[in-house]
């Protein structure tokens, strides 16, 4: 799929409303290790999520709040290949759908939980999100399988430990930070050596590529530009809108980062970021991957904290965008157009396809 042409004239982008609550996108639930202990729940995108591993090792991830009165399955307990509620003992399948009440009678038909389809990998469950509920609430799928970087394979990937931190803006202009060419140079001290290149890759991932030269003065870019290199380029991949891979290429080194994004209440977002990083071939240098992936961490740490700093506060305003906001312009107009259900596809005017450039 190509990028959409460029407008004639300039239009103001979409209204706000034009951008969902909760995207239809990938989301991260948490630490696999989390659930060693039994199911755990979250608030997760307005909502009670709970997810759980049986004891036949199913990743299952679920609404938390049992359909009969509403007692969190989290506090329950697994049985076999079943989750059990903590207040009356109703018994939920992996698939939803309640397969066992105390008395034995035959559960009701409005006994059955939203599953939201998950995948784990480098040790975090992330799970897919519909804005709005299938149909059948145990038949729901991913619009897009979760993605990884097109030129990376995830087995061999390793990944460090997370960050996280809130901004206080809405989520899409969160997403959108990374089309936002003016906040390269005046935030982060990048100047671009080359004009940067917009596509769509695959069926709802939009990608910016940029070449830049890290000019700024702070100990992290004196030091990249020693050990790294002084030209790195990026490329930025939003898939749906929240869920973000970021490649940075130096001559010496090159960088992986996860951004994955969660609406919060009152016009905030929860950022949290995984570095990765290719697994070494030889076991003594696998001994200092830990090592390596931390420094990676700070550094990124380092990069993004002028981000978190800088972004409190600010506001979507599609009447006083200008036209030098052209490439911000156009990926807030691909993000109002996403489809969010599987059944709004054929109606957008464009094809889609579950094509993510590598498996799941």
């Amino acid at each position: 799929m190509m990028a959409r042409p460029a407008r004639a004239g300039f239009v103001p982008p979409p209204p706000a409303n034009r951008f969902p609550e909760y995207p239809a996108s990938w989301y991260l639930f948490g630490s696999t290790r989390e659930l060693r202990r039994g199911p755990v729940t979250k608030d997760l995108l307005g909502r009670s999520i709970v997810a759980f591993r049986t004891q036949g090792g199913r990743l299952t991830v679920m609404d938390a709040r049992c359909a009969h009165l509403g007692a969190d399955l989290g506090r329950g307990r697994i049985v076999g290949e079943n989750i059990r509620c903590p207040y009356h003992g109703w018994e939920y399948a992996a698939d939803g759908r309640c397969v066992g009440l105390p008395d034995g009678s035959t559960p009701p038909a409005f006994a059955r939980q939203r599953v939201y389809p998950s995948v784990e990998r480098h040790g975090f469950v992330f799970f897919f999100n519909a804005a709005r509920c299938a149909s059948r609430l145990n038949e729901a799928q991913p619009l897009f399988p979760l993605p990884f970087f097109f030129d990376e394979w995830p087995e061999e990937c390793v990944a460090g430990r997370p960050f996280r931190f809130v901004a206080d803006c809405p989520w899409y202009l969160m997403a959108a930070n990374g089309f936002d060419l003016e906040h390269f140079r005046s935030v982060h001290d990048r100047t671009l050596v080359a004009q940067p290149e917009v596509d769509c890759p695959a069926s709802f991932a939009r990608r910016m590529s940029y070449t830049a030269e890290v000019t700024g003065d702070s100990v992290f870019d004196r030091l990249l530009r020693r050990f790294a290199g002084r030209v790195v380029h990026v490329t930025i991949t939003s898939w749906g809108g929240p869920y973000i891979l970021v490649t940075g290429t130096f001559a010496r080194a090159r960088s992986l980062m996860i951004i994955a994004l969660q609406p919060r209440p009152e016009g905030q977002t929860l950022a949290e970021v995984i570095v990765l990083a290719r697994r070494s071939r030889f076991a003594a240098a696998r001994l200092l991957q830990p090592l390596g992936l931390w420094v990676r961490r700070l550094f990124t740490q380092g990069f993004m904290r002028d981000d978190t700093d800088r972004l409190g506060g600010i506001r979507y305003s599609p009447h006083t965008l200008i036209p030098a906001d052209r490439l911000m312009i156009e990926f807030f107009d691909w993000l109002a157009d996403l489809p969010q259900e599987p059944s709004e596809l054929a109606t957008v005017g464009r094809p889609f396809h579950r094509d993510v450039g590598q498996p799941v």
